[in-house]
């Protein structure tokens, strides 16, 4: 079906003059240069950066991503493989988890998502291998490379056996977003128990223990765009110790980050962190539209927006957890917002 989205999108700004004319279009305050900035002169993104007591050699970074195509055991494909060497020759020295390992085989957001089990170490050890190898390539040498590798669990957006069925874990039932995928409001055997979490925390260490045998240097306890932790954020409605206020909704991924501190010295820790969750928009490919909200107000299932206007972020909270995050002693934080399941694309 052809795309009749009335408006512009970045990709189709193919040239330096055809994106400062839309940004001059729409009214943005946002300079763009003619020309890239090269390391030889004096380019500040070639400058390192202390991450944890690491030397980053320069301010490159490859961002967190889901290939989904590994095999279905979890372990690389040769796609898989030439991607994470490809992160190497690219010369960046912050390579950000390359790739969302899911911490179980039931947390995959798509089958063929690689897995950070036991069961895949040698394929963990190969995609480090790789962009090892191609950095070396590329730069002569491994100094100032910085590798993670980003653990997750997708929640309510596993699809661990087939690409077109969800099979949902959810923190609690969200009126909204419950509606919109079809979950069934009163089904409270996808609610994880405190129990169930328990032994899901012991799982996040496992797989941060592997990535520290591997050879990773940190890894990512992934909380952003709808998936696992990152709905927690937003689980006032759940009772107990995992909802509530914000430090029950918060105590999942925190319990995570102390015990792979306390447990794996040496090994850094990075969070990935939707800092707002607007309101679930309606599924159209016209201008996005929210979902019917009013009737929630104030808005309780949500993590970094107004309680009044769900459609305006209000970041009390968000700053907050990013406080609790450097006090349990996270190195670094990668911020990101909303989710692409359910928020409108960006587009300029």
């Amino acid at each position: 079906m052809a795309d009749s989205a009335p408006y512009t999108k970045v990709a189709q700004l193919r040239t330096v003059a055809e994106l400062r004319e839309r940004l001059a279009e729409l009214g943005l305050d946002l300079p763009v240069d003619y020309t890239i900035l090269t390391a030889e002169a004096g380019s500040p993104l070639a400058e390192p950066i202390d991450i944890g007591g690491f030397q980053v050699g320069n301010r490159w970074c490859i961002h967190p991503m889901e290939g989904w195509d590994a095999n279905p055991d979890g372990s690389p494909s040769e796609y898989t493989l030439r991607r994470w060497r490809r992160f190497g020759l690219s010369g960046a020295k912050l390579i950000w988890g390359g790739e969302a390992a899911a911490v179980r085989p039931d947390g995959r957001a798509n089958p063929q998502q690689t897995l950070a089990i036991e069961s895949n170490r040698a394929g963990l050890a190969a995609l480090l291998d790789e962009v090892r190898e191609g950095h070396l390539e590329q730069c002569g040498t491994l100094d100032g490379l910085l590798v993670g590798l980003q653990l997750t669990h997708s929640g309510r957006f596993c699809k661990p056996n087939d690409k077109k069925t969800f099979e949902p874990r959810i923190a609690y039932h969200h009126p909204l977003l419950d509606e919109k995928f079809g979950i069934d409001f009163e089904d409270e055997d996808l609610v994880w128990t405190d129990e169930q979490l328990e032994e899901l925390i012991d799982q996040y260490v496992a797989a941060a223990q592997l990535a520290q045998e591997v050879g990773y240097q940190f890894v990512d306890v992934k909380a952003c765009h709808g998936y696992l932790l990152h709905e927690f954020l937003s689980a006032r409605r759940r009772p107990g110790k995992f909802g509530g206020d914000l430090a029950g909704r918060s105590r999942l991924m925190l319990e995570i980050i102390r015990r792979i501190r306390t447990e794996l010295p040496g090994l850094m820790v990075g969070v990935r962190l939707s800092v707002f969750d607007f309101v679930p928009y309606k599924t159209s490919r016209e201008v996005g539209q929210p979902m019917d909200f009013e009737e929630l107000i104030p808005y309780d299932c949500g993590f970094g927006v107004d309680e009044e206007n769900p459609l305006t972020y209000d970041l009390t909270e968000p700053l907050q957890v990013i406080r609790m995050l450097t006090q349990a002693g996270v190195a670094t934080i990668n911020l990101s917002c909303g989710s692409p399941y359910y928020l409108s694309l960006i587009h300029i």
